[in-house]
């Protein structure tokens, strides 16, 4: 081989590696950007819940139960509309998968037994069409 030919695949295999160690860094970077979202988007739904869980609380303290049975309602509600089963969430456990069926069944036998009034239509308009797409039916 000629030096020419010896700097050629030099050039190639720096170049290659270079390539490589790029995409494991951006790899490596960009899941755990993805991770990052996942975790702040997690973690401010359940302080956004734990706030409206503790109204709820001061309200019942207060003696304003339907105020509490409101807001709480509400919250199920606003929980459900994330179970949207147009959108594949691919990689989840047979257990998560489990727990979400359970709770949406559990909202809908307690939409059955109670009959909570429509404050949001919007909202009961989705939560209704979640019930629908899982066999769930008036």
């Amino acid at each position: 081989m000629s030096a020419k030919s010896h700097r050629l695949l030099a050039y190639f295999l720096f170049a290659l590696g270079g390539s490589s160690i790029g995409f494991l860094v951006g790899g490596y970077s960009g899941s755990q950007f993805g991770m990052g979202v996942i975790l702040n988007s997690t973690l401010s739904k359940d302080g956004l819940e734990i706030q409206r869980q503790l109204s709820a609380l001061r309200e019942l303290r207060a003696g304003d139960i339907d105020a509490a049975v409101a807001r709480l309602e509400d919250g199920i509600d606003d929980t459900l509309v994330i179970f949207d089963p147009a959108e594949p969430y691919p990689g989840l456990r047979d257990d998560t998968i489990a727990t979400v069926e359970n709770a949406i069944r559990a909202a809908w036998e307690y939409r059955r037994e109670f009959d909570p009034p429509v404050r949001r239509e919007q909202v009961n308009t989705m939560v209704e069409a979640l019930f629908r797409n899982h066999g769930l039916t008036p």
